[in-house]
């Protein structure tokens, strides 16, 4: 499963339509925010080996990145 890397200003809709459900958040040590499903795991989605690795932690469903210039405000 790919990691989408969004380098412009984004909503939080957008992000929510991305990712399939309520965000969760996880700042990665290079400073980028990695977002996911909170939910993912309890609705059965797949794991997604990429983000896993990256944040350390089984992470199910699609993710992206954000690029410090498009953190929500």
């Amino acid at each position: 499963m790919s990691i989408e890397i969004i380098k412009e200003k984004t909503t939080l809709e957008a992000l929510q339509k991305k990712v399939g459900g309520y965000i969760e958040q996880l700042l990665l040590d290079d400073g980028r925010m990695l977002v996911f499903d909170e939910d993912g795991q309890l609705k059965g989605k797949m794991i997604n080996n990429d983000a896993s690795v990256m944040a350390g932690t089984p992470i199910a469903g699609p993710a992206v990145i954000l690029e410090p210039q498009a953190f929500l405000d």
